[in-house]
């Protein structure tokens, strides 16, 4: 059995490779991080979620009402814009938002058709009830229309015309300064967001 001088454990010839090499980890991951820092701000690093932006077309959408009935949610012959408003029950930044949509749907209903659409199920008929939604809201949206209006987070507001070009995308509540343009761009005032305990 071979024995081994105490004094050697701590040695710093004995810590020096694992040292070395947790330096060289860390310089390699800074300048990994200085470079795709640079490439995103160059508008390099392309993103895999398409995003929904003015200009773009979009097919109508495809979902279910509350009660599972299927239906499409077309553009023309409405001969108004529609406004998607994207909710998931669990979020808490859509029931803090909620107050503005209701308040917006009230105030331009003549000039805008307001739909809601749920990226989940579980627990909206009485997220739609608790919060009296004044417009409609579907979920289980197909694959292809989470894709093609850039869904994934939320609340997220998309105009599209009626020729099914989106107009407008907002993403977030609004508040500070996204509260400032939705209010320009509609031309109303809103009552701002909730506290987080309502």
């Amino acid at each position: 059995m071979t024995s081994v001088d105490p004094s050697m454990q701590n040695s710093p010839v004995r810590r020096s490779r694992p040292d070395a090499f947790l330096l060289l980890l860390l310089v390699a991951s800074l300048s990994l991080n200085v470079y795709l820092g640079w490439k995103v701000k160059q508008g390099g690093v392309e993103s895999d979620t398409v995003k929904a932006v003015a200009g773009m077309k979009v097919d109508p959408v495809n979902a279910v009402d509350l009660e599972g009935k299927p239906l499409t949610i077309a553009y023309k012959g409405i001969n108004k814009p529609t406004v998607f408003y994207v909710i998931t029950p669990s979020c808490i930044w859509c029931r803090r938002n909620q107050a503005n949509v209701n308040r917006l749907a009230d105030a331009k209903a003549n000039d805008f058709r307001f739909v809601g659409l749920s990226l989940d199920e579980s627990g909206l008929k009485e997220y739609v009830e608790r919060h009296q939604l004044k417009f409609p809201v579907y979920a289980r949206l197909p694959a292809e229309t989470v894709e093609s209006l850039g869904l994934g987070s939320t609340p997220q507001t998309i105009v599209v015309s009626p020729e099914g070009e989106i107009v407008k995308v907002w993403s977030g509540a609004y508040i500070e300064d996204l509260r400032s343009e939705v209010e320009a761009y509609f031309g109303i005032q809103l009552p701002g967001v909730m506290s987080a305990g309502k």
